[in-house]
């Protein structure tokens, strides 16, 4: 029993397959119930990349995961919400142990999705840190303010990253220059969370999970904002 165990353990511990990273967006990775892709077939990853050999993988095969007969539910994206955030001009708080930290805070905004719609109140904060390629890591807090003749608020935080080439991202900093770029030169990607005590909302936003994919605008950042489910 110690060998089978010593077997099953060690076998787990190899090297995963690599990470296919998608390509815009709107794809989605869609396989059939209890099936995924054939790692050494080239015909299963995106244009321009090639399924890796298998004398250069050494990676257990469904066979050795736990529980290799349970069947997991599957999780899906749906386009739930689009945010545009006003900013105000950034203020340096210098280099410091981690990068160059910047913090943005924000003038308004408004956005609009499928449970509501409202305003961006000012007050919200970006706090920033550019690192050595110029790829941003960013993390915001900011308040909701809904449409209702009796508002609601809800608290909302992102983190997630900006990179890409790094000319790309140093245009991205220039508000007269950033309306020049295109968003499909670089990746803007977030990890959104909300919260709220009024009983109007808390339903649909409490416990979720959100994933965004943005741009900036001028002196704007607009997101759309797909849920996890």
């Amino acid at each position: 029993m110690e060998r089978e165990l010593y077997k099953r353990l060690t076998g787990f511990m190899g090297t995963p397959p690599p990470f296919i990273p998608l390509t815009g967006q709107s794809e989605q990775a869609s396989y059939p119930s209890g099936q995924s892709p054939n790692m050494n077939d080239s015909s299963n990853f995106p244009a321009g990349l090639v399924g890796p050999k298998s004398e250069d993988v050494t990676s257990p095969g469904p066979s050795s995961y736990p529980y290799p007969d349970l069947s997991l539910p599957h999780p899906t994206l749906r386009h739930d919400f689009r945010m545009c955030c006003l900013l105000n001009p950034k203020l340096s708080v210098g280099i410091t142990p981690f990068g160059q930290r910047n913090w943005i805070s924000f003038a308004g905004g408004w956005w609009s999705g499928s449970w509501g719609s409202g305003v961006v109140l000012p007050g919200g904060q970006d706090n920033q840190l550019i690192i050595a390629d110029n790829s941003a890591c960013l993390e915001t807090n900011y308040l909701l303010q809904t449409d209702d003749n009796n508002p609601a608020y809800i608290a909302i935080k992102t983190r997630g990253w900006r990179t890409g080439p790094p000319e790309i991202l140093a245009q991205l900093n220039v508000p007269e220059l950033a309306d020049l770029v295109d968003p499909n030169s670089y990746k803007f990607r977030l990890f959104i969370e909300m919260e709220t005590g009024d009983v109007r909302y808390r339903d649909k936003v409490n416990c979720g999970m959100w994933v965004g994919s943005g741009m900036r605008k001028g002196s704007e950042v607009i997101y759309d904002a797909y849920r996890l489910s």
